[in-house]
């Protein structure tokens, strides 16, 4: 599973309740262009899509062209993408900083 739906650590949800169009419904759009919208985030009828929250999908150049890890913002444990199993690694920001310094 690529994409989880929530946390295997800590069980908290990392979907919105609300399918991206009905996101936009609540925003005023229309239906139409809801759908319309929708569809540019490849939600559509039948294949619904959610936003995401309480997750960072985590890009390490040269390994993959893509999200690798999922890191939860609640218990901040990393998940490797493909497996889900936690990882060692914390992509701490501030040292990935000083590192480009």
């Amino acid at each position: 599973m690529s994409s989880p739906s929530q946390c295997p650590s800590c069980n908290i949800a990392w979907e919105e309740e609300e399918t991206i169009t009905e996101h936009f419904e609540r925003k005023g759009y229309t239906l139409r262009k809801a759908m319309q919208t929708g569809s540019m985030y490849g939600c559509k009828p039948g294949a619904p899509k959610h936003f995401g929250k309480n997750v960072v999908g985590i890009e390490v150049r040269g390994k993959y062209d893509g999200v690798s890890y999922w890191k939860c913002t609640v218990c901040e444990v990393v998940h490797d993408r493909w497996t889900l199993q936690p990882i060692d690694e914390k992509f701490d920001n501030k040292k990935r900083a000083n590192k480009n310094v």
